[in-house]
Formats: C-alpha cells, sequence, structure tokens
C-alpha cells in the first residue's frame, strides 16, 4: 500500500473521517465489479457495495496492512454479497455428479476462438461466487495470493477450483448454453 494510504488511515483514524472519501472514490468501481459479478441487479449490487465501505470504515483500526487497501476492500466486498445470497437461499448449477474430463478435452473448446460467444455464455451459467474467481483470475489479474485472501480461501485450493470451474465451463459449452 502506498505510504500515502497509510498516512491518510492513520489521519482517519485521528478522527478526519471526511478522508474516507478518497477511498471510496478511488475503490468503489473496483468493489462494485466483484459485486456485481455475485448480485446482478444493479441497484442490490450498488446497496451492497455502500454496505462493504461502511463496514470498511467501521473496522478501519484493523486493517493491518497485511494485503493493500484494493484487496481488503474487495475481501469486505466479497463477503457482504456472498452473506445477502446465502440469506436468499439462491440455487446455481452445480456439475458435482458429471464425468471426469481430461485437461486435453477441457483445452481443445477453451482455446477455440470460434466458441467465445459459447464461452461467455457458460460463463453467465456459473454460481455468482465462481463467475467472481473467473473474474478476479482471468479478467483482473489479480495473483492466487490476493484472490485467495479476498476469497478467505487457500491459494491452492484457488488454483483446485479454478480447474474446476475449467471442467465445468467444458461441460456447459458441450451440453449447450442456450438453455
Amino acid at each position: 500500500m502506498p505510504t500515502d494510504e497509510k498516512q491518510l488511515i492513520a489521519r482517519i483514524l485521528d478522527g478526519h473521517a471526511e478522508d474516507f472519501g478518497y477511498f471510496l472514490e478511488r475503490y468503489s468501481q473496483e468493489a462494485f465489479a466483484i459485486v456485481a459479478r455475485l448480485v446482478p441487479q444493479q441497484a442490490d449490487a450498488e446497496e451492497l457495495v455502500q454496505d462493504a465501505f461502511v463496514r470498511a470504515f467501521s473496522r478501519l483500526e484493523t486493517f493491518g496492512g497485511r494485503s493493500s487497501f484494493s484487496t481488503w476492500i474487495c475481501r469486505i466486498a466479497y463477503t457482504t454479497a456472498v452473506s445477502w445470497l446465502r440469506k436468499r437461499r439462491i440455487k446455481y448449477l452445480s456439475i458435482d455428479d458429471q464425468p471426469e474430463l481430461t485437461a486435453a478435452e477441457v483445452d481443445e473448446t477453451l482455446d477455440d476462438e470460434s466458441r467465445i460467444d459459447e464461452l461467455r455464455r457458460a460463463i453467465r451459467l456459473l454460481k455468482p461466487d465462481e463467475q467472481t474467481l473467473i473474474t478476479l483470475y482471468y479478467y483482473d489479474n489479480r495473483p492466487l495470493t490476493d484472490i485467495a485472501y479476498i476469497l478467505d480461501m487457500e491459494a491452492g485450493a484457488i488454483a483446485t477450483r479454478l480447474h474446476r470451474i475449467r471442467r465445468k465451463l467444458f461441460l456447459l459449452m458441450k451440453h449447450g448454453t442456450n438453455r
């Protein structure tokens, strides 16, 4: 984290609450991108991002600098959205009963440029947390350690989940996404 952000946090903790607007302005779009993957209704996503920033502000003294502020606020936004979804008990597609695939089968399908639109449709059928993982890793190019922190998982578990999601995408594409 840049030194100026550490100083800004110290100022906020010393009573200059108005300085928190810097973090809201700088990181709200990043937090919204994560929440919007989980919660497709924009109004709900916006409200959850606001809730996440309120939580971050109220817990600012717990920020220890082990990660960047960006990663910390994204973790808060993610957990806020996941909690919201759990309360609603929303059901999503599962691949637990699907057959095993070889890595070659998965790579062959995902590398075919003519199937990009089909891949995008398949991604929309994933569970929100799977979409978030795909977004953080493939679109945002975040390192596994940051993703692990945001999702509160081990980096090895993230790698395993990415592999499973790729298999799931293959199956969705193989069996059609026009449902």
